[in-house]
């Protein structure tokens, strides 16, 4: 798995982002993690518009999410992404978002998704998703 051990994200907090407190609103972490999760997978092969041509969705089916700081306008901050198989068809993001000035943890989250054919709606886990991923089938 090692191409898809930890991708990593960096950006910078716009102020649209910030709500009347002068935090980063929460909605807008998941959005964070959202941009960094395709930004990995793209690196890893996997292009959404391709991969739905072909017959295939990728859908989150579960957040979990620990808002241990706040992110404030301005603010430069990585995001990290690693996927790691969590049973025969779900896959497990993990995600942390780090403040670059002083490398604290602001949010933790794991976020489950799994793979569904268009055709018929159900989950599945195609071996050349497994490739890209570099899990072994």
């Amino acid at each position: 798995m090692d191409q898809a051990q930890i991708f990593v994200h960096e950006d910078e907090v716009r102020d649209n982002e910030v709500d009347i407190q002068g935090i980063v609103n929460n909605a807008n972490y998941f959005i964070y993690m959202a941009h960094a999760r395709h930004k990995h997978l793209k690196q890893l092969g996997v292009d959404f518009s391709e991969f739905h041509r072909s017959g295939y969705d990728l859908l989150l089916v579960r957040s979990e999410i620990d808002f241990k700081s706040s992110l404030r306008d301005g603010d430069q901050y990585l995001v990290t992404s690693k996927i790691e198989p969590l049973g025969r068809i779900r896959i497990v993001f993990a995600h942390e978002v780090i403040r670059k000035a002083d490398n604290k943890i602001v949010v933790a989250a794991q976020n489950i998704g799994t793979c569904v054919a268009t055709a018929t709606g159900r989950p599945c886990f195609p071996d050349s998703l497994k490739k890209s991923f570099g899990f072994a089938s």
